[in-house]
């Protein structure tokens, strides 16, 4: 099935924050990741529509959505008082150039290594032992994959919700 790609409107039914093609040419200019440009265009939409749910849903975005009054907006783009991290307005009819490339790079994150595998504990290694050499992490480790370079690009346009648990204690 076809993407519905965000045009800036609020759209219901959109899936996805790009296209395939505007994702082909992104990678085009970052050298081409044989693992992107190796697959078919279903596979790449597949791909990003994960990456859109995913970002969506690691991400508490600034502003309220363009469509406040009505609940048809499907995805977490295009927003009103929203402010890139140097204090500029993000335009409110379209979604921003480094949303597009944060989804392209999930994308590519998703075809290495399936964003919607079910993980024992949630992914957290709690001990290893390699020979006589034993380590024990501490319990609230991420859960998810963490993706330094889309926290980058996404800089200012939300934080990213940590699945992590902290417990403090007082001394």
């Amino acid at each position: 099935m076809a993407l519905t790609v965000e045009t800036g409107s609020g759209l219901a039914a959109a899936d996805s924050y790009i296209t395939a093609t505007a994702a082909d040419s992104y990678f085009t200019g970052r050298d081409a990741p044989t693992a992107w440009s190796g697959l078919s265009t279903a596979l790449k939409e597949s791909a990003l529509k994960y990456a859109t749910e995913w970002l969506d849903g690691h991400y508490a975005w600034e502003g309220e959505v363009k469509s406040v009054e009505s609940p048809a907006q499907a995805l977490g783009w295009p927003r009103t008082n929203a402010y890139d991290d140097e204090s500029r307005v993000i335009e409110l009819d379209a979604v921003p150039e480094r949303i597009e490339r944060a989804c392209c790079e999930v994308a590519l994150a998703h075809v290495d290594t399936a964003l919607n595998t079910i993980q024992a504990r949630g992914g957290a290694v709690q001990s290893e032992q390699v020979g006589s050499l034993a380590l024990t992490y501490f319990n609230f480790a991420e859960v998810e994959p963490t993706m330094p370079h889309v926290r980058r690009l996404l800089r200012g346009y939300g934080q990213p919700m940590s699945s992590a648990i902290v417990t403090v204690q007082r001394g």
